[in-house]
C-alpha cells in the first residue's frame, strides 16, 4: 500500500527551482525539485517539431521542466491565477524525449490557466511541458505543484476526486482506471444510491463530470432513451437522478447519447461519447475493500487475469456485501461460487483457469450474470442465505470464514472455454 501523503511537507520543501524559466527543448529540460511555485517564461521559446498534440489541441511555444517525485502522491500542476497567458500543460512519464509517454494534458480551464493531476511514484522523473494556447501569444508566470488528497466518504469508505480534464467518456473511463490512491485503482464513480450522491454533491466541487454510468445496448431491457443503463461495476441503474426531461437521446452534435454526465447540482444528463461540454470526470477509489485475495488467476482472452473484490461490510449483522468480478472479457456470462474452504485445482474440467475453492462448493442463487461492455459483473450477496449444498442455504455468523470466486466463459484461439478469477477470503465479524 502506498504511503499516505503528509500535508506538512508542503511547508518545509525547498523551492530550488525558484529561478528556473524552462528549457526550450525537451532534451535539456530544466530540473526542478519540491512543491510550491516555479516560474516559467515562453517569450523566446520555439515549438517542438512533430509534437503538438494535447488531447487534439496544439501546444505552442513550449518550455520544458524535469521534476522528480520525492514520495508517492497524487500531484496537481496548476497555473490558475498565476499568469495572463492562456496556457496548455502536459505531463510525461520519465525523461526519454524520443519516446514520450503522455500521462495527462489540459487546456484552458480556469481563467487563463490550466490544471492537471497525475499519480506520481517516489523517485520517478516526470517531464512538465508548458505552452501557449493561441497562435503568436507568449508570456510568463508561475505554476504550482501541490499534493492532492482525495476526499474520504466515511459512510462507504471510498475516496473521491474530481479530475479536471476534458476527455471523451471512454477516455475518462480508461484514465480513471490508471489512477491510484493508497494502492487502490480508480474508476469512474458508481453512485447507485441517494446517500452516495448527496455526499458527493455536498463535499466536492463538481464542475461537469462524467460518472461511471452508460447505456448497454445489448441489455435485455435496453430501449431508448431510458432502458439498459448500467454502472461500471456491472449493476443495473435501479437508482437514478436524471435532470428533468433526461435522458432523451437527443445529441446536439448528432449520434447516440449513451453515456452519463453530472451537473453541478447532482442531476444527470445523457450525452454522446465525445461531449466537449463535459470538462471533468469523477473518480472513486475503494480504499477499504472487504476481504483479502489469494490464489493467482490465469490470463484470459483480454491478455490479463480477472480478479475478485468485495465492498460493503464484513459485519454479518449488516448484511451488506457486494461481490464483484472485474477484468473479464466483454459480454461474457458467469456466476459466483463460495466455500468455507480454500483449495487449488488447475484447469478443472478443461477450464483455462484455476479453481481456488475446496470442500463443498455452492453457487449463488443469482444464477447467470453478464460482464457486458465493462468487462465486470456484480451481485449483492444475501448473508442470510449463503449456498451450502449440504443443507441448502445457511446464514453467515460472526467468526465465519467464507471464500469466493467467479467462473466465467472465455474464448482462446477461437475455441470456447472457461476461466476463473482469483480467490477472495472474507472473515466475518
Amino acid at each position: 500500500m502506498r504511503r499516505p501523503i503528509s500535508l506538512l511537507a508542503t511547508a518545509t520543501l525547498t523551492l530550488s527551482g525558484a529561478f528556473a524559466q524552462g528549457a526550450d527543448d525537451c532534451a535539456n529540460a530544466q530540473p526542478i525539485t519540491g512543491l510550491g511555485p516555479h516560474p516559467f517564461d515562453n517569450t523566446s521559446a520555439t515549438p517542438t517539431p512533430g509534437l503538438s498534440d494535447c488531447n487534439g489541441l496544439p501546444v505552442r511555444k513550449d518550455v520544458w521542466f524535469l521534476w522528480t517525485a520525492s514520495n508517492d502522491a497524487r500531484v496537481t500542476v496548476e497555473v490558475c491565477g498565476q499568469t495572463t497567458l492562456e496556457t496548455r500543460v502536459a505531463i510525461y512519464d520519465g525523461n526519454d524525449c524520443n519516446n514520450l509517454a503522455q500521462l495527462t494534458c489540459s487546456g484552458i480551464d480556469c481563467n487563463a490557466g490550466s490544471t492537471v493531476r497525475f499519480s506520481a511514484n517516489a523517485g520517478q522523473e516526470y517531464l512538465i511541458r508548458f505552452g501557449s494556447r493561441a497562435v503568436g501569444t507568449t508570456g510568463n508566470g508561475t505554476f504550482t505543484l501541490s499534493e492532492f488528497i482525495p476526499a474520504l466518504n466515511p459512510n462507504n469508505g471510498r475516496y473521491y476526486e474530481v479530475v479536471p480534464e476534458n476527455l471523451s467518456w471512454t477516455q475518462a473511463r480508461d484514465r480513471a482506471a490508471n489512477l491510484s490512491w493508497l494502492g487502490q485503482p480508480g474508476r469512474l464513480a458508481v453512485l447507485s444510491n441517494q446517500a452516495d450522491l448527496d455526499w458527493v454533491v455536498n463535499n466536492l466541487s463538481l464542475g461537469r463530470p462524467w460518472i461511471g454510468l452508460f447505456q448497454d445496448t445489448t441489455h435485455p431491457q435496453y430501449s431508448e432513451p431510458a432502458g439498459g443503463w448500467v454502472w461500471l461495476d456491472g449493476t443495473d441503474a435501479t437508482f437514478t437522478n436524471w435532470f428533468p426531461g433526461e435522458p432523451n437521446n437527443i445529441a446536439g452534435g448528432g449520434g447516440a447519447e449513451d453515456y452519463a454526465e453530472m451537473f453541478g447540482g447532482g442531476e444527470w444528463n445523457d450525452a454522446e461519447e465525445n461531449h466537449t461540454s463535459t470538462t471533468h470526470f469523477l473518480v472513486e477509489y475503494q480504499a477499504n475493500g472487504v476481504g483479502s485475495n489469494y490464489c493467482a488467476a490465469n490470463a484470459n482472452s483480454t491478455g490479463s487475469s480477472s480478479s475478485m473484490s468485495a465492498d460493503g461490510s464484513a459485519a454479518a449483522a449488516a448484511n451488506d456485501l457486494t461481490l464483484t468480478a472485474s477484468g473479464l472479457p466483454s459480454n461474457s456470462f458467469g456466476f459466483f461460487i463460495t466455500s468455507r474452504s480454500q483449495g487449488f485445482a488447475a484447469n478443472p474440467g478443461g477450464s483455462q483457469g484455476n479453481l481456488c475453492l475446496g470442500g463443498t462448493i455452492g453457487r449463488f442463487q443469482q444464477q447467470i450474470v453478464n460482464s457486458g461492455p465493462s468487462g465486470s459483473f456484480a451481485i449483492q450477496a444475501d448473508l442470510l442465505a449463503f449456498p451450502d449444498p449440504a443443507v441448502g442455504t445457511v446464514g453467515v455468523l460472526p467468526g465465519d470464514t467464507w471464500n469466493f470466486q467467479a467462473w466465467h466463459r472465455d474464448a482462446v484461439g477461437g475455441s470456447t472455454t472457461s476461466n476463473f478469477t482469483n480467490g477472495l477470503e472474507v472473515i466475518f465479524q
